[in-house]
């Protein structure tokens, strides 16, 4: 951005460093002109005139010591007036705040702060955190998603957490149901059922729910076994694809009036 001075005419460019500053007033280098650079502004860059001075005709110096004396004598009161102003500019600058724009860098080299690198690693390492636990307190809805799945296995194997297998009980079938009385039990009925999982997966073992009904059709008895309650052998994570799984349930027979059952595969 430029702006020009009103007093001098004078043209300086300003950065958003010194317009920060004073809320926009700055002083010129120049004249020491208090204005606002923005009121002041130009949008063009200014360009630089370009005159070829003409050739003067030498003029004959004089060699005497008046003239030499005279012009070191202008040349010390020009610097003199020179650090005069400059000791006014700074005195002002120094008093009032505002900047001025002769004196400004056009750049200003940014600071590097360690307390905004530990800020900014402290936030990354606390972002990380948070994803982790998330992963890990939902760890078996993410499993559900095939892609996901294989990555979850291999974080549990480090981590040291379970997944909880593959759920679909329409994929898994009764193969084979059969009924009779408990041999050491009275008034109590031995059913038997042979699963198998016809999924592509390995999934948990379902709920069984076992409803005893009489000769009119009603219900005298129902009851839903855990997997660790029926199962014959000893119990595996889950159920491999297309391998037969036998389960065992006894359940009581009130009065000895039930005639029929049902087995139906639940979850839990």
């Amino acid at each position: 951005m430029y702006t020009q001075c009103p007093a001098c005419h004078t043209i300086f460019k300003v950065t958003p460093a010194q317009l920060d500053v004073r809320g926009g007033m700055v002083r010129c280098g120049i004249c020491s002109a208090i204005f606002h650079a923005e009121e002041r502004k130009i949008n063009e860059k200014p360009k630089a005139e370009r005159t070829e001075a003409a050739p003067k005709e030498e003029s004959p110096v004089p060699s005497n010591d008046k003239h030499k004396r005279s012009g070191r004598s202008r040349r010390r009161s020009g610097r003199r007036r020179a650090d005069k102003l400059r000791f006014i500019d700074e005195k002002l600058a120094r008093e009032s705040g505002i900047p001025t724009v002769t004196k400004q860098p056009l750049f200003l080299k940014s600071r590097f702060h360690v307390s905004s690198l530990l800020w900014g690693f402290g936030s990354l390492v606390m972002l990380v955190l948070l994803a982790g636990q998330f992963v890990y307190f939902f760890r078996n809805e993410l499993a559900t998603i095939p892609t996901w799945r294989p990555v979850l296995v291999d974080i549990c194997q480090y981590a040291g957490c379970e997944l909880r297998p593959l759920r679909d009980i329409s994929k898994i079938e009764l193969l084979q149901t059969s009924i009779a009385p408990h041999p050491q039990v009275e008034n109590a009925l031995r059913l038997r059922a042979t699963l198998v999982n016809r999924a592509a997966f390995r999934q948990a073992y379902p709920w069984m729910e076992v409803t005893l009904t009489s000769n009119a059709g009603q219900v005298i008895a129902r009851r839903a076994f855990a997997p660790i309650q029926y199962s014959e052998t000893p119990l595996e994570a889950a159920l491999t694809p297309n391998v037969v799984a036998n389960a065992l349930l006894d359940v009581t027979n009130p009065d000895g009036k039930a005639v029929g059952y049902e087995i139906r595969l639940v979850t839990p």
